[in-house]
């Protein structure tokens, strides 16, 4: 059911889908009220299963959540989104929409007719230049999304871009960081650059992720994408340089040198946008490194980074300036903190204005907002045609005669009818009387077979000669409802439990103690009574799910020393599950 009072939130990764409950204070501050996260399997640069997994996983997550009909934020990740960021004279805010449309005609590499695409206005200089950037997504991949994520039964209003919703978290986590910042996003597919300067920003996309690591890892030692992603999860870590201590393990060793490769790999790509960041945009040297994403997990990634950029570098705290609410768990959502930040970005948008407000329109959303938006003349149109209604029952006054004539017929039929209800109601209380009593009186005849069939169950669980059973009693809260057979009975004699802390009496705890003998044998001694006990422990009369852990306080058997002996006493005690209301 949709909770108008909670902003929903989802995240398409590659690798993962996470998905939040967002809360807003009364000061605008965003509470967790609760995320999930699903993984998907697989290579996920093999896109053919891509699509059917992520519609799985979207079910799942759903699901889990429980946000089937709530209005949803959706961010699509950075790998099918071409950006660009173009720099334009200054014009009249009635001609930028013009001349933005012909830059976009000019630098996206697609037919406009086939793409989403939307711009935002980043910086305007003190000359009035203006830069912006573009974001188009291809029509055919971003419907598909878009309908994967509707057939889980969410209500999406919005698809945001993954890169710039982390641009839009920062912003509002890290608002006391004024030197210029880089916010690498390490994701399994690929990485995305966010470049912050003040309120300036820049992005690009490097196809270098998690999964290039791991198929590296599994071409090194020869074994399938799953595996090699399972140990570089569990055992993972990129190898620091210079005289450092090998790992004692030569497996993992071999391991983290790959992966120093790999990152190695992206260091350098890293370094190229740098450059070009600061040559043609004009922009300057970041003086801050943030890790976020999935790929901030890996050992030393931290350190590696910081061997490399000779910059100080942090993993980025996706819910800082976040609020928990008492459902969350803290520990949990501080170690998934760097991969929640695009989620905190989404909620943003849920609450109103962003730094960013870029945003890719699915056909199908389309058509439902030009609906929307042509709702009010169709109001309007069926106003008007009330009003010609309206006006034409002026020319129907004599039926009226008729249909009241036919009300008063209908109103003496309908208090015939409400006597016979009023006689069908007091025979159907009348056979739920009698429906009771046959229960009761069934209850009674299957209460009669009760003993019966407990005894023929235990008698089924003997499979030899070894033991048996001399003595089958119940006991009533530890204390048997019977006399004893031999002589003074002194557990009898125990004051019965009269009730709990508050004086309300407590329910009695029926079970069934069994006296017997086992005698000598080659099968372990005791352990035939053990073995015993453990099937009686399975069967639908006994509640003890705890047996194998608390098996003594069970079972207590005589141990079989003595020579001269033919048998040896033991006492089996199991609770029952449904037991007879025993006098």
């Amino acid at each position: 059911m949709a909770d108008p009072t909670s902003i929903a939130v989802i995240s398409l990764g590659s690798q993962r889908v996470s998905g939040a409950f967002f809360g807003k204070t009364p000061g605008g501050d965003l509470i967790l009220k609760r995320y999930e996260i699903v993984e998907l399997d697989g290579d996920p640069s093999v896109d053919v299963s891509r699509l059917p997994q992520l519609k799985s996983a979207l079910q799942e997550l759903t699901g889990k959540l429980k946000i089937r009909g709530q209005k949803t934020w959706c961010s699509i990740p950075g790998h099918p989104v071409f950006s660009r960021f173009v720099k334009l004279p200054p014009v009249q805010g009635d001609k930028l929409a013009q001349i933005v449309e012909f830059e976009a005609r000019q630098n996206v590499p697609w037919q406009l007719d086939e793409v989403s695409w939307d711009y935002e206005v980043v910086t305007k200089s003190d000359i009035g230049e203006i830069e912006v950037v573009l974001a188009a997504m291809k029509c055919e991949p971003l419907n598909e999304m878009y309908e994967g994520v509707a057939e889980s039964g969410v209500k999406v209003v919005g698809m945001d871009v993954g890169p710039l919703a982390l641009y839009n978290s920062f912003r509002y986590s890290y608002p006391d960081v004024d030197e210029p910042a880089l916010i690498v996003d390490m994701g399994a597919r690929s990485t995305n650059l966010v470049f912050v300067e003040g309120e300036r920003f820049f992005t690009r996309n490097l196809l270098v992720g998690g999964a290039a690591v791991t198929n590296a890892i599994g071409k090194e030692f020869g074994i399938p994408f799953a595996e090699a992603e399972q140990q570089k999860r569990s055992q993972g870590f990129v190898a620091l340089g210079g005289a450092v201590e090998d790992h004692p393990d030569e497996g993992v060793n071999a391991m983290s040198k790959v992966m120093r490769n790999s990152m190695t790999r992206l260091h350098a790509e890293i370094m190229r946008t740098i450059t070009f960041y600061r040559s043609q945009q004009g922009g300057s040297a970041p003086k801050r490194v943030f890790l976020a994403g999935g790929g901030s997990a890996a050992g030393y990634i931290a350190e590696f980074f910081t061997e490399k950029l000779k910059l100080p570098v942090e993993v980025y705290n996706g819910l800082r300036g976040v609020q928990m609410d008492r459902g969350v768990s803290a520990d949990a959502a501080q170690i998934d903190a760097p991969g929640l930040g695009e989620l905190a970005g989404l909620a943003l948008r849920g609450m109103g204005s962003c730094p960013c407000e870029i945003e890719l329109v699915p056909d199908a959303l389309a058509s439902t907002r030009d609906a929307a938006r042509r709702a009010p003349a169709l109001i309007m149109a069926g106003l008007c045609l009330m009003g010609a209604l309206g006006a034409a029952t002026f020319w129907f006054d004599s039926a009226t005669k008729v249909i009241d004539g036919r009300s008063k017929t209908l109103a003496d039929e309908s208090g015939r009818l409400s006597t016979l209800s009023n006689e069908i109601r007091m025979l159907d209380a009348q056979q739920e009387e009698v429906r009771q009593r046959g229960v009761q009186l069934e209850q009674v005849v299957t209460d009669r077979s009760w003993w019966a069939r407990l005894l023929n169950e235990l008698n089924q669980q003997f499979d030899n000669d070894l033991i048996w059973l001399p003595v089958i009693e119940v006991l009533k809260d530890d204390k048997p409802i019977t006399k004893s057979l031999w002589g003074s009975n002194e557990e009898n004699n125990k004051p019965a439990s009269t009730g709990n802390a508050a004086g309300a009496p407590a329910a009695p705890v029926y079970k069934l103690r069994m006296r017997g003998l086992y005698r000598k044998n080659d099968k372990g001694e005791q352990k035939v009574v053990y073995d015993f006990a453990a099937k009686l422990a399975k069967l639908e009369a006994f509640n003890a799910p705890d047996y194998e852990t608390k098996r003594d306080s069970y079972v207590k058997v005589d141990s079989g020393v003595d020579e001269d002996r033919y048998a040896y006493h033991f006492e089996i005690t199991m609770p029952l599950r449904n037991p007879l209301q025993f006098q």
